[in-house]
């Protein structure tokens, strides 16, 4: 009883967290909206910008963990855990357009350069900064323990970096005057968020079409299987992903000599540990054959 009660005091704290790290990251982006707007930094706006995505990726990351806890059932026997993928897309989706619309704004401001306001630029930066660091301090336990909200804490931490800038940027034009620092300050946040934008991208993509995890070497998995001695060959390898942790794999395992089924069944446990131990996967589903390979292409 003791254990379930402080698994659910650890529940109802992530939450809190979570919910603490959201609101900031707006209230953040409101002040730094209104700072923008006063004083005239694009780069104030553009980081804006960057705490409403970022706060809105804490949200979809959230909701989309609580879907993803949701017990497989009879019409999704895999279970709910691609939520947080679709979340990871849509997430990526937006940063990318985002920072592609700042690119542009940077590009007229290059243009046209405005004069900027620096005390209330710096006053809202310093500001920025302070929340920040608040923002990766509530979420840096969840971090530890969940891929998906680890990648919320990097982009959190990515706006500390931003607020930095934004310091340094308006400190520079109160002494130098260089106003131009302001729409290169705001590229700098813009090519930040693209980049990050695609890496998630790419790998929520990878892992919705199925492809094979990048840290697994199919030739390798094949070595490292057919080393068992009974084990003439395996084939038909296919290995995909659910999420950032679980992989799913199935291949046609061809064994070189005739045997009862309890024996086989020894030979696809050696297997499951190999798969196991060297790649992480866990659950396999083997089809096991005996002279498959004398009549057809292993493949």
């Amino acid at each position: 009883m003791p254990d379930h009660i402080h698994q659910h005091n650890l529940n109802n704290q992530s939450k809190q967290r979570i919910i603490g790290t959201i609101v900031l990251k707006l209230f953040i982006c409101l002040v730094e909206i209104i700072g923008g707007l006063l004083s005239g930094s694009l780069s104030l706006l553009a980081d804006a910008m960057h705490n409403f995505t970022d706060g809105m990726a804490v949200l979809v990351s959230y909701l989309a963990r609580k879907i993803g806890m949701r017990s497989p059932d009879t019409r999704m026997t895999f279970g709910y855990k691609r939520a947080e993928i679709l979340a990871a897309l849509l997430n990526s989706s937006v940063i990318i357009v985002i920072s592609f619309s700042l690119f542009k704004e940077a590009y007229f401001r290059f243009r046209e350069p405005q004069e900027i306001i620096v005390p209330s630029m710096l006053i809202v930066g310093v500001f920025g900064f302070i929340g920040d660091l608040v923002s990766v301090y509530l979420l840096h336990p969840e971090a530890r323990h969940n891929l998906n909200m680890r990648s919320a804490y990097l982009h959190i931490l990515g706006d500390a970096l931003s607020s930095v800038g934004i310091i340094i940027a308006g400190t520079i034009i109160y002494f130098y005057r260089l106003n131009i620092i302001d729409p290169i300050l705001t590229v700098v946040i813009a090519l930040f968020i693209l980049i990050q934008g695609y890496q998630i991208l790419k790998q929520s993509t990878g892992i919705l079409m199925e492809r094979v995890p990048a840290h697994l070497d199919l030739a390798e998995v094949k070595k490292k299987v057919e080393t068992i001695t009974e084990v003439e060959s395996l084939h038909h390898i296919h290995i995909w992903q659910i999420d950032e942790q679980k992989f799913l794999f199935e291949g046609h395992l061809t064994l070189n000599k005739d045997m009862k089924i309890s024996e086989a069944d020894e030979i696809r446990k050696k297997v499951e540990k190999i798969l196991a131990e060297n790649f992480n996967i866990h659950h396999p589903h083997l089809q096991l054959e005996f002279s498959y390979c004398n009549s057809q292409k292993c493949e």
